[in-house]
């Protein structure tokens, strides 16, 4: 009886410091340690034949929009997002979305738009090389008036009008060829397969309680790359790192749930309640991100990350974990966390129209990813 009770006193003692924590201590511990992303972006178009033509995304019908042979004017009309991303090394890498990272675009949708439009440049070729042939017979034609025969037989020509007809065609035969040119370039390209479409990108964060007001206090203040994008169409993650290559001191960086940590006494007396427990329907969860981007972060005091909390609803299946943490655009890439502050789950998209419910990458897709 003596050993029963013992045993249950020290079950008591740790389950009162199992390491979980409030909802108050565990945002003053990690909130420090997720920022918002910027990212501008455009699309380069690579044409089997070589070359480059560039365009800032799809408009609602699924043409192309913004298509321009002049890569700097595709910079300057960029499109822009916001996500959210969350540091896990002191050298300055972070873990979000593949899609706040490199937004995607329906590659068969652009690739079909493109070949549309090479085919209107072929039929509007088409169209002015048959003019141009035109404009040149009657040129051609012209050319009898400018010679004439006078009474006696003889034979004068305007010879200041011929010169001039004779420009007008050279100028027409060069402008013709050249069409024919453009004409065969155009069917060298007309290849569904053979067109490349890559995302150009041009990120920057910012940090919990700091001050942005322009892009530049994110591209210029604390650039990032992409250090590695998911090539699992199922796993919406990536990597970004600052260029300067070091976590800012002070930032969280956080833990994955079952990284190298051990449970404490209660689960090996007990079992199946520790840390590194599977996860169970209705555990409580919390999520921090930037929900809206800017336009709820922004405040008087500088940008502030948001808590929101709600329950496991669906158990993992190995590829997304359903929970009813309210969620809206911006909190892309965001960390959920358990009680103990581990991260459980990256948020990657929510159900329908609904803001209450919302999947996330799994903890074991998550792992993979970081040790591929």
């Amino acid at each position: 009886m003596k050993k029963l009770l013992a045993i249950f006193l020290i079950a008591l003692v740790v389950a009162g410091c199992d390491g979980r924590k409030s909802a108050e201590e565990l945002f003053g511990q990690t909130a420090s340690g997720v920022v918002v992303v910027l990212n501008k972006y455009y699309y380069e178009l690579k044409l089997p034949a070589g070359g480059s033509l560039y365009f800032t995304g799809l408009d609602e019908n699924g043409d192309i929009s913004g298509l321009t042979a002049d890569e700097d004017e595709a910079r300057a009309n960029r499109s822009m997002l916001t996500g959210t991303a969350f540091f896990i090394g002191s050298d300055g890498t972070m873990m979000t979305n593949r899609h706040v990272a490199s937004p995607g675009i329906d590659a068969v949708t652009a690739r079909r738009s493109m070949i549309k439009i090479l085919r209107l440049m072929k039929m509007y070729i088409s169209e002015e090389m048959t003019s141009l042939s035109q404009q040149y017979a009657v040129l051609e034609s012209q050319k009898a008036d400018c010679v004439y025969t006078d009474y006696y037989g003889n034979v004068y020509s305007d010879q200041n009008r011929l010169d001039e007809i004779n420009a007008k065609q050279q100028d027409l035969s060069r402008r013709f060829d050249a069409l024919g040119q453009s004409a065969g370039e155009i069917d060298d390209n007309i290849d569904p397969e053979g067109i490349k479409i890559n995302t150009v990108c041009e990120l920057g964060v910012a940090y919990n309680n700091t001050f942005v007001t322009t892009d530049k206090d994110f591209v210029e203040k604390n650039p990032c790359v992409v250090v590695r994008i998911s090539d699992k169409e199922d796993v919406d993650l990536a990597l970004l790192q600052l260029k300067n290559k070091k976590t800012p001191e002070g930032a969280h960086v956080f833990t994955i749930k079952g990284d190298g940590d051990d449970d404490g006494l209660l689960t090996k007396l007990f079992g199946g309640s520790g840390k590194n427990a599977p996860l169970k329907i209705d555990q409580q969860l919390y999520m921090l991100g930037y929900n809206a981007g800017l336009v709820l972060a922004n405040t008087r005091q500088g940008i502030k990350v948001q808590m929101t909390s709600g329950k496991v609803t669906q158990l993992p299946d190995g590829q997304r974990l359903l929970y009813s943490i309210p969620a809206l655009q911006g909190s892309s890439g965001s960390p959920v966390i358990d009680e103990y502050g581990d991260v459980v789950a990256v948020n990657f998209a929510k159900l329908g129209t609904t803001d209450n419910f919302n999947f996330g990458i799994p903890v074991e897709r998550i792992r993979e990813f970081i040790r591929k």
